[in-house]
């Protein structure tokens, strides 16, 4: 019985021991697969993208001098009128009356050979007498709110005209840009699948209550085709362009709480460690480095959000580490 015990003893100590010697070593976490890209120098512009319609420096509003009578108007909305081309004709209300009475004299009494011929030249005299509305310029007829033999009082207007080559984009800027927005800043004028060049002319001093947004004057490089007033556009306007600059993707950046700061995780012997950095201008997809990384550095571009200071990383792109 005491042989058994001790036995049993000596079994219990040989366990412990051996638990002692095979107790297992903190294993290293298995690296994160990351995508990376380095730091690299290019063109980065800063550009705001907003919203607006063409309008044209030369427009008028062709209306009737006299209450009267359409005797000629044919030109429909797109048509091109030339300079000091008639676009429409109308007869005072007086002489159409006059006309009018001769055509029921004629009707209503046999009338002589002589007095008919005398009757019929007057008519004619008093046609011709009709009053032609000629457009100043070379236009293109915008909207026609007449038609031929309708009645029409003084000033009520007939066509709207406007000048082709004096077309330009009115874009609306948020206020919170506008103050950045300078005369000569290039632009970009897209409608309808065309896009034109242009530059900032002017920027208003009041805002469009409506939007509360700051009108900005786009002159054209060349005109549009087809030309079109009032016509929604979209407009980018490059506020700043810096050639040769440190970019790095948006992709890169873990926050950026002010304009000038950010931070992203930088790759160094597989391994990722947090970088502050200065930022300078922004595009869509990169951002402008200005102080924190050089020319070369890799930066985590995927998979480094929520990875603490020196994580293990395996990186995904062809890009090598620092």
């Amino acid at each position: 019985m005491i042989l058994q015990r001790m036995r049993i003893g000596v079994l219990l100590i040989a366990v412990a021991a051996c638990k002692e010697n095979t107790a297992v070593s903190p294993e290293e976490p298995r690296p994160i697969e990351v995508r990376v890209t380095a730091a690299r120098p290019g063109d980065i512009s800063e550009v705001i993208a907003v919203t607006g319609e063409t309008a044209a420096l030369s427009v008028l509003r062709l209306a009737s001098p006299v209450t009267g009578r359409v005797t000629s108007l044919s030109a429909q909305p797109g048509d091109h009128l030339d300079a000091n081309a008639v676009a429409a004709r109308v007869i005072s209300l007086e002489n159409d009356a006059a006309v009018h009475g001769f055509t029921f004299f004629e009707e209503a009494t046999a009338l002589g050979p002589e007095e008919r011929a005398r009757a019929e030249r007057m008519q004619r005299d008093l046609r011709r007498h009709d009053i032609p509305l000629r457009a100043p310029f070379a236009a293109v007829v915008a909207e026609r709110l007449h038609n031929p033999d309708e009645r029409v009082a003084q000033n009520d207007v007939l066509l709207e005209l406007f000048d082709p080559d004096s077309l330009y984009a009115l874009a609306q800027v948020p206020v919170d840009s506008a103050a950045r927005v300078r005369a000569g800043m290039p632009a970009e004028v897209r409608t309808g699948g065309v896009t034109v060049s242009g530059q900032v002319a002017a920027i208003a001093a009041a805002l469009t209550p409506q939007t509360l947004t700051v009108p900005v004057r786009i002159q054209l490089a060349t005109s549009l085709q087809p030309p079109l007033l009032r016509a929604a556009v979209e407009i980018r306007i490059t506020l700043a362009r810096h050639p040769h600059a440190l970019v790095i993707p948006r992709s890169a950046l873990l926050s950026s709480n002010v304009a000038e700061e950010g931070t992203v995780m930088v790759a160094t012997d597989h391994r990722a460690r947090r970088h502050a950095i200065r930022l300078g201008l922004r595009s869509a997809s990169e951002v402008e480095v200005t102080g924190g990384l050089t020319d070369g550095d890799i930066v985590l571009t995927d998979g480094q959000y929520a990875l603490p200071d020196e994580t293990p990383i395996e990186p995904q792109s062809g890009a090598s580490e620092r």
